[in-house]
């Protein structure tokens, strides 16, 4: 599937317009407010103001969507009943998307947007508020729909309401479907009890004309994101961000060694601290300097020397001065072992270290920068293994504000640093690095963060 069907998308145009601007709405209701939920109860709350909520489905690192009626244990409860009313609609209507439990959105150009507007569609047909979307590991996604008539009730103004339509019209572009656009604005008209003149609705307050197919996209967000608990500050983010690519570039490299050697990296080294190596098997030995030590009580010790001291003023300087003192408590942190990870490879990269490691021990997890001469060639899998798992945790991480800029500083950073020149002609679809012949590419999300990472001969699409 590369867009979705037409059954959908003329089901849903006729409710899309008004489906925007109660988007849109809701979301402006939501700043500035802590938002909870109980979603095996069916309930959420602005602030002090209840509303019903359930999971619409989930969008997964493979691209994947799927409905929350297919999740086994949902089937019947609360959380469900949003979900569970699609899939009827979809029964009466013929709608494929609505009736599969797992959608494939991989063909889609941008597959996290195609999940986005996927979940606006289904807000349209339940006739619901909006839907707020939010990180529940790596890249994975939850959509939650909200219903908050109170919130989301009005007549429209002429300025909200061109941005809302707008917004509307270019989903329906994106996948070839304007021929729907005259039933979204004439929905629109007809739920407000507006009149159209020809191509334009007449507001108390001015006109709205029919988009056209040239207009300017509208930059509206209607599908809100519920920001990361905990978010590193970007000015940190933009340094250690980038340092942990690089270093766990150089770790795949050093286990692509051990493979390749007959060596299980999953046995721990044994540390000689007078010989200050890690001895891998009977075979390879390899160079390190001790980081520090992450306890199982989320407790974070740094050890002496040059790579934690520039670590400590790197986050002191960033805004997290109490993560410099000599023993930090993660505990109380949402992502203690993601925020370990990241002063881990910031202090190994700014000590001179290619690579770190790993070693449990009685008093927790011991961890090493590499920082031996003979430093394991990086191919451009490994690198793109390590960008992978780097935007797993930095999603968790940073604020959406902040996301495209640090996917970018970490992208161009771990390409650079594995010998690719930054291209920049591509951007913001994609960041690339060239290398002879060769190129590297990590195609960005308009929500910023990265959906798909591919390798090959220069120009070829990856």
């Amino acid at each position: 599937m590369d867009s979705f069907s037409d059954a959908l998308l003329a089901l849903a145009a006729p409710r899309l317009g008004v489906a925007a601007e109660r988007s849109a709405r809701l979301n402006r209701a939501l700043e500035g407010t802590t938002f909870r939920r109980n979603l095996e109860a069916g309930v959420a709350w602005s602030g002090d103001r209840r509303m019903a909520a359930g999971i619409l489905g989930s969008h997964a690192e493979d691209n994947t969507f799927q409905w929350s009626w297919a999740v086994p244990g949902f089937a019947g409860t609360p959380a469900a009943a949003h979900a569970e009313r699609l899939r009827e609609i979809g029964e009466r209507h013929g709608v494929p998307e609505l009736t599969e439990p797992l959608v494939d959105l991989g063909g889609f150009y941008d597959p996290r947007a195609a999940a986005d507007d996927l979940a606006l569609l289904a807000v349209a047909l339940l006739g619901a508020s909006a839907a707020i979307r939010h990180g529940h590991g790596g890249r994975a996604l939850t959509f939650i729909v909200a219903d908050a008539p109170d919130l989301t009730s009005g007549g429209p103004a002429a300025e909200q309401a061109g941005a809302c339509l707008r917004r509307a019209a270019d989903l329906l572009g994106d996948y070839d479907a304007r021929q729907h656009t005259d039933a979204m604005m004439r929905g629109y008209a007809d739920h407000h009890g507006l009149a159209v003149r020809g191509t334009e609705i007449e507001l108390p307050d001015g006109t709205v004309p029919f988009p056209a197919k040239d207009d300017g996209r509208s930059g509206l967000l209607l599908v809100n994101e519920l920001d990361v608990n905990g978010p590193v500050p970007a000015s940190l983010l933009a340094t250690a961000a980038p340092a942990m690519a690089c270093v766990l570039a150089g770790q795949n490299a050093l286990i692509d060694r051990l493979s390749d050697d007959g060596v299980d990296w999953r046995t721990p080294p044994e540390w000689d601290a007078a010989a200050g190596t890690l001895r891998f098997g009977s075979t390879v030995t390899v160079q390190a300097r001790e980081i520090g030590v992450f306890a199982q009580d989320g407790t974070w010790t740094w050890a002496d020397g040059d790579g934690p001291a520039q670590a400590k003023e790197l986050v002191a300087a960033g805004g997290e001065p109490a993560w410099a003192a000599d023993e930090v408590d993660l505990g109380g942190h949402p992502r203690p072992a993601h925020v370990a990870e990241l002063l881990t490879c910031a202090a190994a990269r700014l000590g001179g270290g290619w690579g770190a490691w790993s070693v449990p021990g009685p008093g927790g997890e011991r961890r090493f920068a590499l920082v031996d001469p003979e430093q394991p060639g990086t191919g451009p899998d490994t690198m793109l293994a390590a960008l992978h798992t780097s935007a797993n945790i930095v999603q968790q991480l940073v604020l959406r504000r902040d996301r495209y800029e640090i996917t970018r500083a970490m992208a161009l950073g771990v390409f650079e640093h594995c010998g690719y020149v930054p291209w920049h002609a591509g951007e913001p679809e994609f960041l690339m690095g060239v290398q002879g012949l060769y190129q590297v590419r990590a195609y960005v999300s308009v929500d910023g963060t990265i959906y798909r990472l591919s390798s090959g001969l220069f120009g070829q699409p990856g």
